[in-house]
């Protein structure tokens, strides 16, 4: 199996679980979306790629869930790689009051980056090893978004046969 083949399937396990989760779907605070429908929030509020905030046209929140593969190491004749996942939480700066949830008091952004933090940070079951979270930093894009980037990292076992065999190389 190449490398590559664990990245869709690490972006489709993460999604579903982002809109299995009612908390994270009423974070969200879509005035289109509830929690009865919460797989409508894929591809308007939800993207598997990195989405350009000033494509939106709503004043909303929206989140962009990523993988990267930046290494790959060998250890007991076995080639490891430690896939990078990054959520990015963006805003408008008009959504960023959470007005829709009783007693929250952080802003949008930093409660959506909580939540998604407890649900995922020191998981194990997700096929994809444990995760953990080794950043979360916070931005703006120009003057009416600001974001929050949640990244978190892996190990996986790295199934390519091409890389099991020292004669590829």
């Amino acid at each position: 199996m190449a490398n590559s083949s664990s990245i869709g399937l690490i972006k489709n396990t993460i999604i579903k679980e982002l809109i299995k989760d009612e908390t994270i779907v009423q974070a969200i605070g879509s005035s289109t979306v509830d929690s009865k429908t919460p797989e409508k929030l894929i591809n308007t509020h939800i993207f598997n790629y990195d989405q350009d905030p000033y494509t939106i046209k709503e004043v909303n929140t929206f989140l962009t869930v990523q993988v990267h593969i930046p290494e790959s190491y060998r250890m007991d004749n076995k080639i490891y790689v430690t896939p990078t996942l990054e959520i990015r939480i963006i805003s408008h700066y008009r959504h960023m009051i959470v007005d829709n949830i009783p007693k929250v008091t952080d802003n949008r952004n930093d409660y959506l980056s909580r939540l998604i933090d407890k649900k995922f940070n020191g998981r194990s079951d997700l096929g994809i090893g444990i995760i953990r979270l080794s950043s979360n930093t916070e931005g703006s894009y120009q003057s009416d978004y600001l974001y929050r980037i949640l990244t978190f990292v892996t190990t996986d076992l790295n199934n390519s046969p091409c890389n099991n065999s020292e004669e590829y190389i």
